[in-house]
């Protein structure tokens, strides 16, 4: 398994890689007795990007977006939506670990 794909931290993602590195199986309510204990909480993370600049957000839109879409029908292309984890804009991302 690629670690570097996981999308959130998880106790089942923990547990995964501590069997990974150190070969050592534990269950997922130990993990997170592990995690509380070392001062991590669950956490929800941010919907949208601390360093997002609404400008350059709305410039996008009206003048790149619209050359892209154009390129795209010339094309006969499909343009598809993604981000740097692989996930949707409108995913649920739930809950990972976090310190407090």
């Amino acid at each position: 398994m690629n670690f570097h794909c996981l999308f959130l931290w998880t106790r089942e993602a923990v547990c995964l890689l501590i069997k990974k590195k150190f070969k050592i199986n534990l269950s997922k309510w130990t993990v997170g007795r592990y995690l509380k204990k070392w001062g991590f909480t669950c956490q929800k993370p941010a919907r949208r990007a601390i360093e997002q600049d609404p400008q350059a957000i709305e410039k996008w839109f009206k003048v790149e977006y619209p050359a892209i879409q154009n390129m795209a029908r010339k094309e006969n292309a499909t343009i598809y939506w993604g981000d740097e984890m692989g996930l949707r804009l409108d995913h649920n991302v739930g809950r990972t670990y976090g310190i407090k």
